[in-house]
């Protein structure tokens, strides 16, 4: 309390001072000594009020009511908001302590044997689909017919996201959580941006990276991705139309995905004509190998290199081969991802290359392995494997991925020299298993869509798919994952047939229940005596019920009571007089 005297006869006056502290878990708008614009005239009207008084006795009394009422509104309010304050944290309390009972439910559920079901005879009960599940790394001669599910990313719009624009022959590599997307045709031109994909949170994010950048952007190029650094190589930038060609490069650019820095390798060793529509892969523990593409020239190229990304330094190697663009191929030992070995001696991979176009620009569906010269590491040529079972369809611009689950090489879409089924791209899919050469179509479930000129990437047991053309057009700039690992394909393939077969259930009731509401109203078909042309039209009839034909048990004995048939055909005036 503080004591002041009045300017009027020195009177003493008592006002209560509570410190800032006492209000910090309190708002300004909840604490007593806030005043509005309403009650500043209250306040002042009230000091003058004190004033009047004469006698201080009765003053100091009236100042000390007062007071005493503002201490207690302030407590109460006070209390009031730390009742809020402790209510909220229970209930948050409450609801954590639900969801932990929910989840350690549902896992107690999931480990828990599964009872068996004594059904009745007769009765009918759904049969999971019959997807047999691999032999993991086995080699087998007939392997069970496989099935792939597809489904496309479900896409949040933020502040912080955007939506690429269309784009084909692009180039996508994995690092970490995220995909990188760089180059290819987009809906506005050449891309020379980096975009990342946070396959975490599925959203896009234009990554702003330093150094030196390939100019103009890239088309039709190629990347290796090597621990955190891309390496990417050729292309082509916008179509010169004065010279009338599309310039193909030759340079090689690393991207440093850590660091985010773009850096253009000055490079060393034997010459490599520019080119695009070429592949590359990753071969041994530091190496790139690359193979066929078009020159500037529009010449299809068929020659095969090997770049040191240690080192700097591209190596022509002497290998026979008939040229072809617009391919793809795959190196299956992976040995860069399980090998530190730091030595020079070039090892010994098993890359194979499929379809693509040749010289003619027609497209072909053989399959061909590098060979190599007996217990050496020189490379021979490019042998085209002798192979059974049903090949897919000549095509090219398709994407390769190899499954180490399963030991297959999977082919995803493709364009084809012929139309089938009204397109030129295909959506179909083949595995081709290296260990006994033989072909597999597999059964496309979920969202399955044609194209081509598209970019995949593996994800564990997903296949990541982004871009390209599909029925004539740009497809839309969405993830597509494609899960090839059985048992997941399994459940989801069993939840589509669940969800299918209930929203049928579901429309066969709604259909019944408007049946039933139209066979109760009014219908021109059932009664055609309403449109007779007769002088003694019928009109509309009310059938009612007999009490006779009432079970015994809900028969009523209370007098009936007399319903009263309406004629609508004289209330809605098509009938003027009664016959």
């Amino acid at each position: 309390m503080h004591l002041r005297c009045s300017s009027q006869g020195m009177s003493p006056q008592i006002e209560i001072l509570q410190s800032e502290r006492t209000l910090l878990n309190t708002p300004v708008t909840h604490s007593a000594l806030f005043k509005t614009f309403t009650e500043m005239p209250k306040a002042k009207e009230f000091s003058k009020t004190i004033l009047r008084i004469p006698s201080p006795r009765t003053r100091l009394m009236m100042q000390l009511s007062h007071n005493k009422i503002q201490r207690e509104q302030i407590i109460s309010q006070m209390t009031e908001r730390h009742q809020e304050i402790i209510s909220d944290a229970l209930d948050q309390g409450t609801q954590k302590k639900l969801k932990i009972r929910v989840v350690q439910k549902l896992k107690r559920r999931d480990h828990s044997p599964k009872k068996k079901v004594n059904l009745k005879e007769g009765a009918r009960i759904y049969q999971m689909p019959n997807l047999a599940l691999p032999t993991i790394e086995a080699e087998v001669d007939h392997p069970p017919q496989m099935t792939f599910y597809g489904e496309t990313q479900e896409f949040f719009r933020s502040a912080k996201s955007f939506r690429p624009s269309f784009t084909e022959s692009g180039s996508m590599a994995l690092y970490g959580d995220s995909l990188y997307l760089y180059g290819g045709i987009a809906g506005d031109g050449i891309r020379d941006q980096m975009l990342r994909f946070d396959l975490r949170f599925q959203d896009w994010h234009l990554v702003k990276s330093q150094g030196e950048m390939p100019k103009f952007g890239r088309a039709e190029l190629t990347v290796v991705s090597l621990r955190n650094h891309f390496i990417y190589f050729g292309g082509a930038c916008k179509f010169n139309a004065k010279l009338k060609v599309r310039e193909c490069f030759n340079t090689v650019f690393d991207y440093n995905a850590s660091t985010r820095f773009w850096e253009k390798v000055n490079i060393q060793g034997d010459y490599i004509e520019p080119r695009r529509h070429h592949k590359a892969c990753i071969y041994g523990w530091k190496w790139m190998l690359i193979y066929g593409g078009i020159n500037s020239n529009e010449q299809v190229l068929n020659d095969t290199a090997l770049y040191n990304i240690e080192k700097m330094i591209w190596k022509q190697w002497d290998v026979k081969s008939t040229p072809i663009c617009c391919h793809s191929i795959i190196n299956i030992s992976q040995s860069s991802k399980f090998s530190e070995n730091t030595t020079d001696i070039i090892p010994v991979e098993n890359v194979y290359s499929f379809g693509g176009k040749n010289q003619d620009g027609n497209s072909t569906n053989l399959i061909k392995k590098l060979i190599f010269y007996p217990n050496t590491t020189t490379a021979i040529a490019w042998e085209i494997i002798q192979t059974t079972g049903k090949p897919p369809t000549p095509c090219h611009n398709h994407t390769m991925e190899f499954i180490k689950k399963i030991q297959g090489i999977v082919i995803l879409g493709g364009q084809r020299d012929q139309i089938i089924n009204g397109s030129l791209e295909s959506n179909d899919c083949f595995i081709f298993y290296p260990s006994i050469n033989l072909w597999q179509e597999v059964t496309m479930e979920g969202i399955n869509v044609p194209r081509c000129a598209h970019n995949s990437v593996l994800l564990s047991s997903k296949i990541a798919v982004f871009g390209g053309i599909g029925n004539g057009r740009y497809l839309e700039p969405l993830i597509n994952y494609i899960e090839t690992d059985q048992t997941q394909v399994q459940a989801r393939v069993t939840k589509e047939q669940f969800t299918k077969r209930q929203n049928q259930y579901i429309q066969k009731s709604q259909k019944n229940s408007l049946d039933k509401i139209e066979s109760l109203t009014y219908s021109p078909r059932q009664f055609t005596s309403f449109h007779s042309e007769g002088p003694k039209g019928q009109g509309f009839r009310i059938n009612t019920k007999r009490l006779s034909c009432l079970p015994q048990s809900t028969r009523s004995y209370l007098p009936q009571k007399r319903q009263v048939l309406v004629r609508y055909d004289i209330l809605i005036g098509f009938k003027t007089q009664i016959f």
